[in-house]
């Protein structure tokens, strides 16, 4: 063997011998020096969107844009070798909240662990009492979805549950609920769509949990009768001020029932003002004089309109909260049929059985009203 030869052979032994002491010495400074938060991290919270179909270059950059790492080639190279050694997930479609003052490391884990824990998430309040146009508009209003997909999913979804079939689909059906929602990607049409049908299941899943709670033995009831308990729940909802007459209100509404009478609710007069097309000639008056019955409401030719039809509207006007669903399926134990404003403050009512009674609680009722006017 020449010089020349002993002289590159002996040059390639030290490179070989060499390169795993400066590689594992360097392996240390790579996963645990390099490691660090940016210069001058304040801790600050910063939203990040992680799309379906990015890649560990797309978040790296928007990561180093956004100033919650030093260098996007580190982040990259790391994830990549922990993606190799079996270490790391794929990255995880969502939004999510990253502090400045994270390691690339725990950014890496935050982004392909599938945990909610640092997910944007939005509170989706539904109080008691809404039709489904009213909670659509919330749900538009919160972000989640347009208001539009919401209705579609109301009517489209109606039939995955079982409901008697109602124009209205599911409205009535949705629990009135706090709802703590992951918020959606910025969207297309169809992530709105998504949305939509995933919040009106989650509503509809949640109302038929509370039913369970409630009166665990509907599922023995016929679809006409589990509607009819819904229909005098909303109206009940809409009707009560005080828990403690939900089911007296039930009651008065249950006799007039069975004894074939109109259930005269102003509720379901106001429903079919705001809400059917017969109804929206009166909407300006309505409106001009802050919602206020007037007496030529009554006399609205709608099914919806109590005061001209007798029995249970076609379905629910609203979605009744756990107190009216109590209320409609245990009414009070009473032959009471009328039911009158007594104290508006307060929201209690005077009940009686005998129309007289009646009469004489409303002329008590104005009296005291003009009273305190004068």
């Amino acid at each position: 063997m020449n010089r020349e030869a002993r002289v590159l052979k002996g040059l390639i032994i030290t490179i070989l011998i060499a390169f795993p002491i400066v590689l594992a010495s360097f392996a240390p400074v790579f996963w645990f020096v390099l490691d660090s938060a940016p210069r001058n991290s304040d801790d600050a919270m910063v939203e990040l969107p992680v799309r379906h179909g990015d890649t560990i270059a797309d978040v790296s950059m928007r990561l180093e844009n956004a100033g919650l790492i030093r260098n996007h080639t580190y982040i990259e190279l790391r994830y990549k070798i922990l993606y190799r050694l079996g270490r790391a997930r794929e990255l995880q479609a969502g939004r999510y909240t990253i502090s400045s003052a994270w390691k690339p490391s725990k950014i890496l884990k935050v982004l392909t662990s599938g945990s909610a824990e640092h997910r944007v998430y939005v509170d989706l309040v539904i109080p008691p009492g809404l039709t489904s146009r009213t909670i659509a508009e919330r749900v538009e209003k919160a972000e989640l979805a347009r208001k539009e997909d919401v209705l579609d999913a109301i009517i489209a979804l109606a039939s995955d549950f079982p409901i008697q079939e109602n124009p209205e689909g599911l409205q009535g059906y949705l629990f009135p609920d706090t709802y703590r929602i992951e918020a959606p990607l910025e969207g297309s049409p169809d992530n709105s769509k998504e949305f939509a049908q995933m919040i009106v299941r989650l509503m509809a899943r949640r109302f038929f949990e509370v039913l369970d709670e409630i009166y665990p033995a509907w599922r023995q009831l016929t679809r006409v009768q589990l509607h009819e308990k819904v229909i005098l729940a909303s109206i009940v909802e809409r009707e009560y001020r005080r828990p403690e007459e939900a089911a007296m209100i039930a009651a008065v509404f249950n006799n007039r029932l069975i004894r074939n009478m109109r259930l005269q609710s102003c509720a379901t007069v106001v429903y079919t003002i705001e809400n059917t097309s017969n109804g929206r000639p009166f909407q300006d008056d309505y409106y001009r004089f802050n919602r206020r019955i007037f007496e030529r409401y009554l006399d609205i030719a709608s099914p919806y309109n109590t005061y001209q039809s007798v029995g249970l509207p076609p379905g629910p006007i609203a979605s009744a909260g756990h107190v009216a669903l109590n209320a409609a399926f245990f009414p009070s134990d009473t032959d009471v049929l009328y039911f009158v404003v007594e104290d508006p403050v307060a929201g209690t009512h005077t009940f009686t059985r005998v129309y007289s009674d009646h009469l004489d609680a409303r002329a008590e009722y104005f009296l005291s009203q003009y009273t305190v006017k004068n």
